[in-house]
Formats: C-alpha cells, sequence, structure tokens
C-alpha cells in the first residue's frame, strides 16, 4: 500500500496532507489530530496512523529513506513546568514520533528530530492589528515528516 491510500481516511478529514516533490514526501499532520492543548505525548488516533506510516516506510526496502519529524506550534506562548516555552514543546513532540517509530522497527540512524516552535509559520498567526487569527494559528500547529 501507499501513503495516499493508507491515509486515505485522514486525508479526507483534513488530518494529514500528503505532498510529493523532488526530495521525496512531505506528510503533514494538524496538531489538533495528534494531541491536546500544550501536551506532547499523541493520542490513539495518531498511535494508529503512525503505525501505518511507520510499516510503508519499512515496506520500501529497495532504498533506506531518511526521515526528519518536525514539531511546530502556533505563536501563542506556553509556559509549564514541563514545556517552558514553544521550542521545547515542538522538539518534545517530534522526538516522541522518533521513538514511537524506532519502537516500530524503523533504524534509528535514518530518523531526526527538529522542534521549530514559531519560527516557521505556514500563514500569518496575526491579523496586520496584531490580533490573532484562530484558523491560521491551528494550521501553523503542526508536525510534518520529510522521507526522502
Amino acid at each position: 500500500h501507499d501513503l495516499d491510500s493508507l491515509l486515505a481516511a485522514e486525508r479526507r478529514n483534513g488530518s494529514v496532507s500528503i505532498a510529493k516533490n523532488s526530495d521525496g514526501i512531505v506528510l503533514e499532520f494538524s496538531s489538533s489530530a495528534f494531541y491536546q492543548v500544550g501536551r506532547a505525548d499523541f493520542n490513539p488516533e495518531a498511535e494508529d496512523i503512525l503505525r501505518r506510516v511507520a510499516g510503508a516506510i519499512e515496506r520500501i526496502t529497495y532504498y533506506r529513506f531518511a526521515v526528519d519529524i518536525e514539531g511546530h506550534t502556533d505563536n501563542v506562548p506556553i509556559s509549564s513546568i514541563q514545556f517552558p516555552s514553544n521550542w521545547e514543546l515542538s522538539v518534545a513532540r517530534a522526538t516522541n514520533i522518533v521513538k514511537f517509530l524506532i519502537a516500530q522497527g524503523i533504524v534509528p540512524d535514518r530518523l531526526k528530530a527538529a522542534g521549530y516552535a514559531d519560527t516557521r509559520p505556514k500563514v500569518p498567526n496575526t491579523d496586520s492589528t496584531g490580533a490573532a487569527i484562530p484558523d491560521n494559528q491551528a494550521r501553523n500547529r503542526r508536525i510534518v515528516l520529510r522521507i526522502h
């Protein structure tokens, strides 16, 4: 199975997008589909999705793909004991996915975790007056898997 068919339901409901380019495949997951606000441990639905993704990656045996996992947040500050800033939150989310993929049998030297906090928004978090744009903030909260 390819990723398009494995994740067809998630693509339909908007929780994942899949793009192919010259560098490989980019899977983008909405944070709201994976996490509760301010948390880095993903939910059971995300675990099911990641298990299917790991299986698909492992079935492509003719080439040892590398997988970069990126955590992205919106611009709303977080300040908890566990996550003093969005940097820690974004890195923890990416790292937890790396650890899960290793547990699924993906060789660790094929994986990389990176956290970008709110430094790489897809769309503006605020309008010209500085007011928050909640829909845009939601789009900016995401996990990106780059398979290359």
